[in-house]
């Protein structure tokens, strides 16, 4: 099975989108060169097109496709293997309605799937994942998934870890997993009365009850406030012990950062930026990679990591001591 053809890559989807949006002006086809290319290169495309393949010409002072019908592209094997994976993963209902996955399992009834979730042995998740199965939750899922698409106010029901629930309005911002507490978190800017009450974030699993609500908010939304990125990058030292860098590439693959590889003593140099918000997560994760990897900065986060490793150190020598004599000796 092919893994890679360059009719599926950049360039390619770059001179698809200019002629599906053709007639356009010669700025227009720049702008999407832009937009869908990776830098200021792609604009030779558009001389290419018209003066070397027979793709476009100029009539009236814009940009107009030859082709006969708009360019589209199959679906790979590799790709249709990939779908009915993921129809087998139960988060994929919470996207999809019964209809779009009827359709789906119709369509793709004599594939293969890629994998299946039997293949897959998670050692770094907790246990107490969402139950995605539950009816319920997915109706909740997918009202508060409209209410971001939408920008729509809802009025949610909130069970605390105190046991107490409480029911209040909110804008939701963004929706978020957690692969390794296998759950869905909720940012939301909580508002009563059309005042900004601060940006929560709600456990997915704790909602009881999501309804639409009428509710308004006086003056700007200051998002941007709520994820912002880290002033200063996380700088560390991976090595390639126990495919250090590997596993660390891989857990990391989401983030922005910089690294730069050295040979002779076989370590990466990282810079590593996070949104604000994950600081504590992103801190449990960087710890479970133990001596591979080493903190250099900044001296704050470094702190933290210290005061953690200190402080578990401590509870090992307190429960070492509380053991009985024989089951120490043992």
């Amino acid at each position: 099975m092919e893994l890679f053809s360059e009719l599926y890559g950049c360039y390619y989807e770059v001179v698809a989108q200019i002629l599906r949006a053709a007639p356009l002006s010669r700025r227009q086809a720049e702008e999407l060169a832009v937009r869908w290319g990776y830098g200021e290169s792609v604009l030779q495309l558009i001389p290419k097109l018209l003066n070397h393949w027979p793709l476009l010409e100029e009539r009236e002072g814009l940009l107009c496709s030859k082709l006969a019908h708009s360019p589209a592209l199959p679906v790979t094997a590799l790709e249709q293997a990939w779908l009915k994976a993921l129809l087998e993963d139960p988060r994929i209902r919470l996207f999809l309605t019964d209809s779009q996955i009827a359709h789906l399992a119709q369509a793709l009834a004599e594939v293969e799937p890629l994998f299946r979730p039997s293949d897959l042995r998670f050692f770094d998740r907790y246990l107490d994942g969402d139950n995605y199965a539950d009816p319920a939750y997915r109706r909740r899922f997918q009202t508060i998934l409209e209410g971001i698409q939408q920008k729509s106010f809802l009025s949610i029901a909130y069970l605390s870890p105190k046991g107490r629930t409480r029911r209040d309005c909110y804008l939701p911002l963004r929706l978020e997993y957690s692969a390794k507490d296998d759950k869905f978190r909720l940012y939301a800017a909580k508002v009563w009365h059309g005042t900004l009450q601060g940006y929560p974030v709600l456990n997915l699993g704790r909602i009881q009850l999501v309804t639409p609500a009428r509710e308004r908010l006086d003056g700007p939304l200051d998002i941007d406030s709520r994820s912002r990125r880290c002033d200063q990058p996380i700088v560390l030292r991976v090595t390639s012990e126990r495919n250090g860098i590997e596993r660390f590439m891989v857990e990391f693959s989401s983030y922005e950062k910089q690294s730069e590889y050295d040979a002779q003593t076989k370590t990466c140099l990282v810079h590593l930026w996070y949104q604000k918000d994950d600081e504590t997560e992103v801190l449990i994760r960087l710890l479970g990679f133990g001596p591979v990897l080493q903190i250099l900065g900044p001296e704050p986060f470094a702190a933290q990591i210290r005061a953690r490793v200190l402080r578990q150190q401590a509870l090992l020598v307190s429960a070492q001591a509380e053991r009985p004599a024989g089951a120490q000796q043992q």
